[in-house]
């Protein structure tokens, strides 16, 4: 026996709203592509700055950590240039000096990702 209501229009109890649908990520192949296209389009509009992770990193980083980093790989003569290579984007340096900065910034991880002691405010 199945109830039918006198004014259907008026029923309070409707039904549940369906669940709302989870997303489900592309295959490898085409996340792949997606980000290669995400990464080219990014560089388009920023007319090729903050490019990759390396570059916004890089550009996060206030300046006189740049410098520090800069004066610990070795990079720049005086403290001026030092300012001056510090406040340009991470792909204007030239090549081997980003792959000298970016050995100080795994060696720097290894022996700062550690402590505590010297980072606690008591």
């Amino acid at each position: 026996m199945q109830l039918r209501l006198v004014a259907p229009d008026m029923d309070l109890l409707q039904p549940a709203a369906p669940p709302a649908a989870r997303p489900v990520p592309p295959p490898a192949d085409v996340l792949a592509q997606l980000m290669k296209l995400r990464d080219e389009m990014t560089q388009s509009a920023s007319n090729g700055r903050f490019c990759d992770a390396a570059s916004r990193e890089w550009r996060r980083l206030p300046v006189m950590w740049r410098v520090a980093l800069l004066m610990i790989a070795g990079i720049g003569a005086d403290v001026e240039h030092l300012y001056t290579l510090a406040d340009r984007n991470w792909q204007e340096l030239p090549p081997p000096e980003r792959e000298e900065l970016r050995m100080v910034v795994r060696d720097a991880k290894k022996h700062l990702g550690g402590l505590t002691a010297l980072a606690a405010r008591v």
